[in-house]
Order: C-alpha cells, then sequence, then structure tokens
C-alpha cells in the first residue's frame, strides 16, 4: 500500500482550513443573491435565535465557541449593522467553526495507537483464554501474543482484497453502520487490520471530552461534529470541509445513519448530506484536473452479540419515538465502571463481532470491481464521468437536482447493501422468538402496554425452540438469496446450541440478567433489551405469524 495520504494531513490542515472558510463564504454570499429573502442578515438572524434557544435550554460543555452573551449581543446589532459589517461576521463564524471542526493527525500517535489497539481491545475481547496459560516467562509472550490476536473475536470479512486495490487508484469512503461508540474504534482497529488506509472521520463532539477517547480524537484525523448546532451556516460548513477533504484524496469514513441506532434495528434512514459530497467532490475533481482521483464508496456493517450502550439507547427510542429525538450526553460509554463491567463479561463469551465490508460503489451507486471499472444494474461497464456531463455537449458540470437524485439512489443502495450484509448473531434470534411468543399471548396489546405490564411471563422452552427452529430455516432461505448473512455459529450450530447460545447472552453484562432458566421454561425480566435486540430480527420481513404454527 502506499504511503496513506492522512499523513501529510498537518502539512495540509491550514490551507484546508482557509479553503472550507473561503469556499463556504463564497457559496452562502451566492445563495443569498439567488434569494432576496434571505441574504446575510437571515443566515445570521437564524443562527443567532437557534443558538440562544439552544445554550438556554442545555448544559453546555465549558468549550463552547461563542457564548449566549455573544450571540444575544449579534441579535440586537443585527438590524443596524452595515453589510460590510455582516460580511465580517460571517467570515468570523466560518473561521472559528471551521478551527473547531478541523481534525488533527499525529504519525506518532497512529503508530502507538496501532500497536496498542490490538492489545487493549485483545484484553477486551480475549482475556477468558489467557487465564489458562501459566504465566512462565516463556508464556508471557505467548499471551502476549494471543492478546493481539483477535482473529478469532473480531472478523474481518467481505470485499477486503477488492478495497485494497482501489485504494491505489482513488479515494476511499466508508460508510459504517453506527451502533455503538465502540464503532469507531473497531473500524480503526479493522482497517488497519486488514491493510487499508487510516481514514479522517466525524465525531460527535462529546467525545472529544470523554478522557477515555479524547487523546487519540484529537490526534488520529477525527474531526468535530456538533449534533446540537443545526443552524444552516454549520451545516454547509461541514459538507464543505467533507468536500475538501475527499478533493485532496484524503480517504474517508461517516456514518450515514447520522447516529446511533437507538432501536437496533439496521439503519434503514440514511442521511443524504453528507453522502451528496461524494458527488460534488467527484464533479470538482473533474473540472479541476483531468487526472483526478476517483471516488469509491463502501458501505461496512459492524455487528456485535451485545452492544454496550443498549439499555440508554432503547431508553431513548421508546421515549422519542413519534416525537422529540433525545442527544445522550451521558452514557454507559461514558461511565468507567460500566465499559469495564461489559469488559469482564464479554471475556467469557465465545462469539464474535463480525466486520463485514461490502460490495464498493461509485458515488453513483454503481458496483465497482477491483479495477476501478463501474457496473450498470445490467452488469455492463459504465462511465461514471457520464453521470455529471451534459447530454448535448458532453461537459462537465455541476448540476443540483440532477446531483439530489443521483444522491437518493445511491443512498438507497446503502440501506440495500446494509441489509445484504447484515450478520444475524444467536442473541439477536433468541431475543426476537422470546419476545414475539409472548406477545402472542397477549394480541390486543402494543409494544409500549406489553413493555409496562407483561414483565415475569414464562415461555416455554418448547414453544420457543419450535419457533426458533423455524426461523433458522427461513433466514437461512434468505442467506441463500443473499438477502443476509448469518454468523458462522448460526451456520454451524444445531437449534439447541443456538438457544443455549443466545441465552447465555441475555444473562450476561446487563445489570439485571434479560431472563432467568426455568426447568420447563424461561422467565422474561426486562422486555425492552429482548425487543432491542431483537429489532435486528425485524429490520427483515419476518413473518412472526407464519412460523407459530410450527410450534
Amino acid at each position: 500500500m502506499s504511503h496513506p495520504s492522512l499523513f501529510r494531513y498537518n502539512k495540509d490542515r491550514a490551507h484546508i482550513v482557509s479553503e472550507v472558510c473561503q469556499r463556504s463564504y463564497s457559496a452562502i454570499l451566492a445563495e443569498t443573491r439567488r434569494n432576496d429573502e434571505e441574504g446575510i442578515e437571515y443566515l445570521l438572524n437564524e443562527a443567532a435565535f437557534q443558538e440562544v434557544e439552544r445554550l438556554q435550554n442545555e448544559q453546555g460543555p465549558e468549550d463552547e465557541i461563542h457564548s449566549i452573551s455573544w450571540w444575544r449581543d449579534i441579535s440586537r446589532r443585527l438590524g443596524e449593522m452595515s453589510e460590510s459589517q455582516k460580511r465580517t461576521i460571517l467570515r468570523e463564524l466560518a473561521q472559528s467553526y471551521t478551527e473547531d471542526i478541523t481534525g488533527s493527525f499525529n504519525p506518532r500517535v497512529y503508530k502507538l495507537a496501532t500497536g496498542a489497539l490490538p492489545l487493549g481491545l485483545g484484553m477486551l475481547f480475549k482475556a477468558q483464554d489467557l487465564r489458562q496459560i501459566p504465566l512462565s516467562a516463556l508464556n508471557v509472550r505467548k499471551a502476549y501474543k494471543q492478546l493481539r490476536d483477535l482473529s478469532e473475536r473480531i472478523v474481518i470479512e467481505g470485499h477486503v482484497d477488492t478495497l485494497r486495490h482501489l485504494a491505489e487508484r482513488g479515494t476511499l469512503v466508508f460508510l459504517p453502520t453506527h451502533s455503538s461508540n465502540m464503532d469507531s474504534i473497531l473500524m480503526g482497529w479493522s482497517l488497519y487490520q486488514a491493510g487499508l488506509p487510516p481514514v479522517t472521520y466525524g465525531a460527535g463532539k462529546n467525545l472529544f471530552t470523554n478522557p477515555m477517547t479524547s487523546f487519540f480524537m484529537q490526534n488520529l484525523g477525527a474531526y468535530k461534529v456538533d449534533r446540537r448546532i443545526k443552524h444552516s451556516l454549520y451545516k454547509e460548513l461541514l459538507k464543505t470541509y467533507s468536500q475538501v477533504l475527499l478533493e485532496r484524496g484524503y480517504h474517508s469514513l461517516f456514518f450515514p445513519g447520522g447516529t446511533r441506532s437507538r432501536s437496533n434495528e439496521v439503519e434503514d434512514h440514511i442521511k443524504l448530506g453528507l453522502l451528496g459530497t461524494t458527488i460534488t467532490a467527484y464533479t470538482n475533481g473533474l473540472l479541476s484536473h483531468k487526472n483526478a482521483k476517483p471516488i469509491y464508496i463502501c458501505p461496512v456493517t459492524i455487528n456485535y452479540n451485545l452492544v454496550l450502550e443498549a439499555e440508554s439507547l432503547i431508553r431513548d427510542h421508546l421515549r422519542r419515538e413519534g416525537g422529540r429525538r433525545y442527544f445522550l450526553e451521558d452514557d454507559e460509554f461514558n461511565q468507567f465502571n460500566k465499559v469495564l463491567r461489559f469488559a469482564l463479561n464479554t471475556m467469557e463469551m465465545s462469539s464474535t463481532t463480525v466486520m463485514r465490508f461490502g460490495e464498493p460503489m461509485d458515488p453513483f451507486g454503481n458496483p465497482v470491481d477491483r479495477n476501478g471499472t463501474s457496473f450498470d444494474p445490467r452488469g455492463r461497464p459504465v462511465d461514471p464521468t457520464s453521470y455529471v456531463r451534459k447530454a448535448l455537449t458532453g461537459e462537465v458540470c455541476h448540476d443540483i437536482s440532477r446531483d439530489q437524485q443521483y444522491t437518493r439512489h445511491t443512498g438507497e443502495c446503502v440501506r440495500r447493501s446494509f441489509l445484504k450484509n447484515t450478520v444475524l448473531m444467536p442473541v439477536h434470534l433468541v431475543a426476537y422468538v422470546l419476545f414475539e411468543l409472548v406477545q402472542q399471548k397477549f394480541p390486543r396489546w402494543d409494544v409500549y402496554r406489553l413493555l409496562r405490564l407483561a414483565g415475569g411471563e414464562v415461555i416455554a422452552l418448547r414453544q420457543a425452540k419450535a419457533m426458533l427452529e423455524a426461523l433458522i430455516e427461513d433466514l437461512k432461505a434468505r442467506e441463500n438469496r443473499e438477502e443476509l448473512r448469518l454468523s458462522g455459529f448460526v451456520r454451524d450450530h444445531t437449534c439447541d446450541e443456538i438457544f443455549d447460545e443466545g441465552c447465555t447472552y441475555l444473562r450476561t453484562y446487563h445489570s439485571v440478567p434479560l431472563i432467568e432458566p426455568m426447568m420447563t421454561g424461561v422467565m422474561l425480566n426486562k422486555l425492552d433489551l429482548l425487543y432491542y435486540y431483537g429489532n435486528r430480527v425485524r429490520s427483515f420481513p419476518v413473518d412472526s405469524a407464519a412460523l407459530a404454527p410450527t410450534i
């Protein structure tokens, strides 16, 4: 692999900040000229109103870019400002926000992280194996080697070889599913382990204040995304930052679901803002350089048995379902004792986490082979530059409505790839079966009433295993049709073994065991978490009623 482009990032940083500020500023001025009703005053007033309201209603971090008093002062003086003064404020805001967003990359920290991360993850995922090794001088080296070898616990699969070849040809954009704040850590390790280049990626600003992650976030190319800031200037700067990085050839990663999946369902709503920057950056590259690097998109699914923040996430999902979104500032990932308990309990388990790299595609959703050739839906080679050329003249150009349509199509291709490459684990199947069976006991109750009133119900083992066997048969047929993936454990073990494995996970880690085994049945304690883990199966159109006759 050639020297990763991210290693030159710090030398390029000042130019990146300058280009993002200037380009965003020019784009905003151009937009305000096109729309007389929404000039600079409107833009600044929107930002001031939203920031004052936000800062009044929440306990923000100490490093706010501008205080509430600063925003109030801007709001009061806007009507009296000259056009020149408004432009000055706009430039200052663009500069301060971009400086806050822009990340940093330290090669020495990268070397440290790639050396220490396997050891740290090994302690989390493989410690039970090391307990069986006598600590003689000879075996300490063996233990150290085993700690660094995560291949038995974290499996990397999919189109990795193709991506290695594409990394030599162009710029990679990884789009992972998002379940946990551990995702970024595992993605970083997986890319390194797979021989893929390091990436720059957006991370929630709260992670930069977390003592467990901030040092690495600050030095490994991560840039800050403050999801609490909603005004259009900030969103424009984030999009422009992504475009500039891609045009300069920096391999990138962002979570197209926007935030962690609160319900644990596979993301079915792909945010198109950052995804659209791939087409804009691709077009800009063609306009500025005849031999501009192509851009390749790679969906990735991250597949866990247990999720560290599950209790907070499902609670948040149920609270805001059908209503307001909530941003979790403080969850299990920020509580060291819960991270430790998660690690200690996970050590005892035998199943793996699976990082699955889907088939790469160009910015227009066409699959791409290892040579960088794009193929249309009929399998015919297609020139991706034709998507951004005028029909009559062949001239490369930007077309907002055209590119938005392409972005929607690519987003749909990513969504389908997520489903196709989701790996279902024993815990997902068992949790789904147990919750569906208790729901069949109370067919007139909706999920919320069921969660409130049906705790302590007992499900007969005979029923649970019969429904699980029918579910496994159905899912294996779907896997044969390439609609989803089953973990190796599900594929290779009997129904009884899968049921026992799933139940073991459901009794592990969480503050209250989700189930309790009985002589001939299983008592259900935490229906909300059974619902959460079973939602992975509900991402697919499984007809639970059709499984009932086999019970």
